[in-house]
């Protein structure tokens, strides 16, 4: 998993991504690749309109399935 999705969860739900956002910046300028457009966004994964509850549902179901 890259840091995208994580930031874009953490900065969804109000929590302060700062130093991931910088390492992401620094890796889009290196690469010369806009990750925030090209990653794995929260809208591409479809969770961006999960509440904090729904997306614990959500991964908590993906899980117990794939442990299956």
């Amino acid at each position: 998993m890259s840091l995208v999705p994580i930031a874009a969860l953490g900065e969804h739900y109000g929590v302060s991504v700062r130093g991931m956002d910088a390492v992401i910046r620094l890796a889009c300028f290196i690469h010369r690749t806009d990750y925030w457009r090209r990653g794995r966004t929260l809208d591409k994964l479809g969770i961006a309109q999960l509440s904090v509850g729904e997306l614990m549902q959500y991964v908590t179901e993906e899980a117990a399935i794939e442990n299956q």
